[in-house]
C-alpha cells in the first residue's frame, strides 16, 4: 500500500547547481538483503547487479526477427528506440568485463556497439535519434577511457576501437550538423498549457549538441553546437514568467508552479523525471571531457526537482498517475545521494528493471520488444544519471589501454 505522504520535505531541498559543480571539480531475487551503500565502490557494485539483470533476461535471446524487421522497415520513426537495447546490452557486458576480466565480455560489448554504428542508416536523422547518438558516443568512449583494471588492450581490439571511434565521431558530426538545420526549440514554444510539453524534446536535443561540442571541440561548427546545446537546455524547463533565451525565443514548458504536463496527465511524474535525466545526460559529456557544465543545464532544475520529489512516496512509488508506468527507482540521480542509494537498493531487492520479465528465447516485434526497450532504458538511466558520474574525470585509462606493450612492434 502506498504511503500517501510526500517522500521528501521542502527542507531537504539540495542545491543541485552546486552539486553539479562538485561533480565536475548473479540473478537477483526478492529475498536479497538490502546492500550497504555507504561506500562508493559498494554503490557501483550494486548498480552492476541491477544492470546485470538485462544480460540475465536477454543475453541468450535470438534477435533475428527484430533485425529482419529493421531491415524491412528502414525508415520507421521508432527504430532509434530499438537501438537502446544493443547499446544497453553492450554496456552491461562492459560492466561485467570490468568486474570479472573476461575478454569475451569485452568483445561482446564491442560487437554490440559496432552493430549500432553499422546500422546508422536505419535509425539516423529522425525524431528519437539525438539521445541514441549521445548514448552511442558515450558508450564507445567507455571502451577507450572508462576502465577499472588499467590493463593494455590486445592489438586487434585496440584497432577495432580506433576504427569504431572514427565512425562514431562521423555519425555525431553528421547528426549535429543536420540538427542545426531543424527549427529548434520545438514548436509550439508555449507548450506548458497543452498537456503535451516540449520539455523532454528540448532536453534530448541538447544532449546531442552537448556531445558534439565536447567530443569534437576542434570542428568548425563546435561553437554553434555549444550555443545550441545551451539554448535548448535553458528551454527544457521554462515557466510562463521566465525571460526569453539568449536568442530572444520565449518558451514555456511547465506551469508557474513547475508542474509538467504530458500525455494528457498533469502532472506526469515519468516525464518530469525523464526531463531531469536528459539534462543530467547532457551535462555528463562536459564532465567526461573535463569541461565546466554550463549554467543553462541547471536552469530551474533545483526548484523543478523539489516539485518532482513531491510526487514520491516512502517506497519511491509515485503518488499520482503516470504514463508510461514506473516509479522513482527508474532515476537514481547522482545529485541527490539519498534518493540515489534508495533507488539502487530498491532495484537490487526487487530484482527487475522496468517490470518483472522472464528470459526471452526468441524476440518478436510486439509487446516483448516494447518491454525489452523499457528494460534497456532503465540501464540507460542508471548509467547516465549515476554510474558514469562515478568515473574519475579526467580518466587515465586511455593512455593505459592504448599504450604499446614493451617488446611488441607496431
Amino acid at each position: 500500500m502506498k504511503n500517501k505522504s510526500s517522500h521528501r520535505a521542502p527542507g531537504l531541498k539540495a542545491s543541485i547547481v552546486g552539486i553539479f559543480l562538485v561533480l565536475f571539480a548473479d540473478v537477483l531475487g526478492a529475498a536479497i538483503e538490502p546492500p550497504d551503500l555507504e561506500d562508493k565502490s559498494d554503490l557501483k557494485k550494486a548498480e552492476r547487479k541491477v544492470i546485470q539483470v538485462l544480460i540475465d533476461t536477454y543475453g541468450g535471446t535470438d534477435w533475428s526477427q527484430v533485425t529482419d524487421h529493421l531491415d524491412s522497415y528502414p525508415d520507421d520513426a521508432g527504430n532509434p528506440n530499438v537501438m537502446v537495447v544493443p547499446l544497453s546490452l553492450g554496456n552491461a557486458y562492459l560492466n561485467r568485463y570490468h568486474a570479472m576480466g573476461d575478454a569475451g565480455d569485452f568483445d561482446r560489448a564491442l560487437q554490440y556497439f559496432e552493430l549500432v554504428a553499422g546500422k546508422h542508416e536505419l535509425w539516423g536523422k529522425r525524431w528519437l535519434t539525438p539521445g541514441v547518438v549521445h548514448y552511442l558516443v558515450v558508450s564507445v568512449n567507455r571502451l577507450r577511457k572508462d576502465c577499472e583494471d588499467y590493463t593494455p588492450l590486445p592489438q586487434v581490439p585496440r584497432k577495432r576501437i580506433k576504427v569504431l571511434w572514427k565512425k562514431v565521431l562521423r555519425i555525431l558530426k553528421l547528426e549535429a550538423d543536420f540538427r542545426l538545420t531543424v527549427e529548434l526549440p520545438y514548436a509550439p514554444y508555449i507548450s506548458c498549457f497543452t498537456g503535451d510539453t516540449k520539455a523532454e524534446e528540448n532536453a534530448w536535443e541538447a544532449t546531442l549538441f552537448a556531445a558534439a561540442s565536447n567530443f569534437l571541440p576542434d570542428d568548425p561548427a563546435a561553437a554553434a553546437w555549444d550555443e545550441k546545446a545551451r539554448l535548448l537546455a535553458y528551454n527544457a524547463i521554462t515557466r510562463p514568467s521566465d525571460p526569453p533565451d539568449k536568442s530572444g525565443t520565449k518558451t514555456c514548458t511547465v506551469g508557474e508552479d513547475l508542474t509538467l504536463s504530458n500525455h494528457g496527465l498533469s502532472p506526469n511524474p515519468y516525464y518530469a523525471g525523464a526531463t531531469l535525466f536528459l539534462l543530467t545526460q547532457g551535462a555528463l559529456t562536459y564532465r567526461l571531457t573535463n569541461r565546466a557544465i554550463p549554467e543553462e543545464f541547471t536552469h530551474n532544475i533545483e526548484e523543478f526537482y523539489v516539485k518532482y520529489t513531491s510526487y514520491l512516496s516512502g517506497d519511491l512509488s509515485w503518488l499520482v498517475p503516470s504514463d508510461p508506468e514506473g516509479d522513482a527507482t527508474l532515476f537514481p540521480f547522482r545529485f541527490d545521494s539519498k534518493l540515489e542509494k534508495e533507488a539502487v537498493t530498491q532495484k537490487v531487492i526487487r530484482g527487475y528493471l522496468w517490470k518483472p520479465t522472464k528470459p526471452v528465447p526468441v524476440m518478436g516485434t510486439g509487446s516483448d520488444l516494447w518491454e525489452a526497450i523499457q528494460n534497456s532504458k532503465v540501464v540507460f538511466y542508471y548509467l547516465m544519471s549515476s554510474y558514469l558520474w562515478q568515473v574519475p574525470s579526467p580518466s587515465p585509462c586511455y593512455e593505459v589501454r592504448f599504450k604499446q606493450p614493451k617488446g611488441v612492434s607496431r
